[in-house]
């Protein structure tokens, strides 16, 4: 009598099906927050909004101006919640573009000829070895400002790292003993990535995408606290260079000037780092099988 088929134990059923775990719905209950709070900025306030005076300069909190007024008298409320939605559309945009780049790339450079894979990781050294803060600062400085400059800029200078980690996983995938017997049989790569590697390499897009954008966060607002930004569109980074620029810090205006959006640059960067973290510990192979 054969005996009984096992089920897969119940903590590894609910680990999977608990995708993001405690830390990771923690991240996304705190992102869905702020992505609402961007949302609401975009599609509710006034066009004017953060760019009209609307008091005196320098006016402290109060019920009218919650975060009090900047130096011309706009209202540095508005100007949060703008800025949040020019800051998280970059980064959103710039996570998929690189996530996009990274993987085309990094796949070729797994499963392409030897000598474009030769080509690709040269290519890719030579860039990790540069900084990308003064590749990003540089750049920005004598191609420009704009939204789709930046933008371009960023994807160009963030997909090296993982586009090397995607090669990586590729690499695995192909040298396991189910694809090598495909392979074997005259199975094409299309067909292999498809149907056998699709499973292993899609969950580490995930993480990409959430890490990327979190640097995104994190670059754009240093180029525009260093005024290369686009100081005429109210973002996280651009409040913070006007304060830099008119000496806030000097005074307690910087609580309610500078605190805000540094706060949520903050926010968003752990919050996203919680998502990250959490999505890849569950859905990264790898990880599973070394527990």
């Amino acid at each position: 009598m054969s005996a009984p088929a096992t089920s897969p134990p119940v903590v590894a059923r609910d680990r999977r099906r608990d995708l993001l775990g405690r830390q990771g719905r923690v991240g996304a209950v705190l992102l869905s927050l702020i992505v609402g709070t961007a949302a609401y900025g975009f599609f509710i306030l006034p066009d004017d909004a953060g760019k009209a005076r609307v008091g005196l300069p320098y006016e402290r909190p109060s019920g009218a101006n919650p975060l009090g007024t900047d130096d011309l008298g706009r209202d540095l409320l508005d100007q949060l919640l703008v800025g949040a939605g020019t800051s998280l559309t970059l980064a959103f945009i710039v996570a998929a573009v690189t996530t996009v780049l990274a993987a085309v790339i990094g796949g070729l450079a797994g499963i392409g000829p030897r000598w474009l894979s030769s080509i690709i990781m040269r290519g890719i050294d030579v860039m990790l070895v540069l900084p990308e803060l003064v590749l990003f600062i540089l750049a920005a400085t004598f191609l420009g400002q704009s939204f789709g400059i930046r933008a371009a800029i960023l994807a160009v200078i963030l997909w090296p790292v993982p586009a090397r980690v995607l090669r990586a996983a590729v690499l695995t995938t192909w040298s396991r003993a189910h694809v090598e017997a495909a392979r074997a049989m005259g199975a094409g790569q299309s067909w292999l990535l498809a149907r056998h590697a699709s499973y292993l390499l899609g969950p580490l897009l995930v993480p990409v995408f959430v890490r990327t954008a979190m640097r995104v966060i994190i670059y754009d607002a240093t180029l525009s606290f260093l005024g290369l930004g686009d100081p005429t569109v109210p973002s996280w980074g651009t409040t913070l260079y006007w304060v830099q620029v008119n000496g806030v810090f000097l005074s307690d205006a910087w609580l309610w000037w500078a605190g805000p959006p540094g706060v949520a640059i903050t926010l968003t960067v752990v919050s996203l780092a919680l998502i990250g973290t959490s999505i890849e510990d569950r859905l990264n192979p790898n990880l599973q099988e070394s527990r």
